[in-house]
């Protein structure tokens, strides 16, 4: 009851005064095969009284998967002007994994709740990078991505011919991550060897498609427009 309490005060301390906001829709296909709907938010927010950055991303699996797999996640960032991560949650549910994630800020350094790992300023995640590509923001090429506890090497390549962001990573610290049983979307993110890459229009510069695959295996997220 204690952390439930807790995690409810975490949760209200962020609603925040938003000025404007942007909302991106992606299809997400699982073998080719649309299998659920992912939102993205964005919207300008104010951070202890800084003018920070909040994205939410959304994903629910579509009727008919929902009947065979269910997924229902939630996962918000909130970062500065330098795109340095202040503060994430993250709430999914799975068949047989349901994962709750916040992090906390303990004098103006960031920890995941109930934890000693910090989330150093220069550690970036998948969803603030993916924020940097959306916003067309200045990109690392060498960089450590964070991911529950786990750290990653991460080369990011552009290939301007095609407009494409090729995102390499190598486990960095092999240590525990503090989920044991992460989510599907995370897990497939970060497995070895996958090939993950990250499609801009050249003309809108939008983040118009991702792919993640591995052989056969490949999970896919496409920009449309919402009626």
């Amino acid at each position: 009851m204690e952390r439930i309490i807790k995690y409810i005060i975490v949760t209200l301390t962020f609603i925040n005064i938003s000025f404007s906001n942007d909302i991106l829709n992606y299809k997400i296909k699982y073998f080719g095969i649309y299998a659920a709907d992912c939102t993205i938010d964005i919207k300008d927010t104010l951070y202890y009284n800084q003018d920070s950055k909040r994205i939410n991303f959304s994903v629910k699996t579509k009727p008919f998967f929902d009947f065979i797999f269910p997924i229902s996640n939630i996962y918000s960032i909130i970062l500065d002007g330098n795109n340095r991560i202040l503060f994430f949650q993250k709430t999914t549910s799975q068949p047989k994994v349901t994962n709750s994630l916040y992090t906390v800020n303990r004098n103006g350094k960031i920890f995941y709740d109930n934890s000693d790992f910090e989330i150093l300023p220069q550690y970036y995640n998948i969803f603030s990078i993916l924020y940097m590509i959306i916003s067309q923001s200045e990109m690392p090429n060498n960089c450590i991505i964070e991911r529950e506890g786990l750290l990653y090497e991460a080369l990011i390549n552009f290939n301007e011919e095609d407009s494409i962001y090729n995102l390499n990573l190598k486990n960095k610290n092999n240590v525990d991550p503090i989920i044991e049983h992460t989510d599907i979307f995370t897990w497939a993110l970060f497995k070895e060897n996958y090939k993950r890459e990250i499609f801009i229009n050249p003309d809108s510069k939008m983040l118009e498609k991702c792919v993640f695959s591995k052989g056969l295996m490949k999970i896919s997220a496409h920009l449309y427009i919402k009626n």
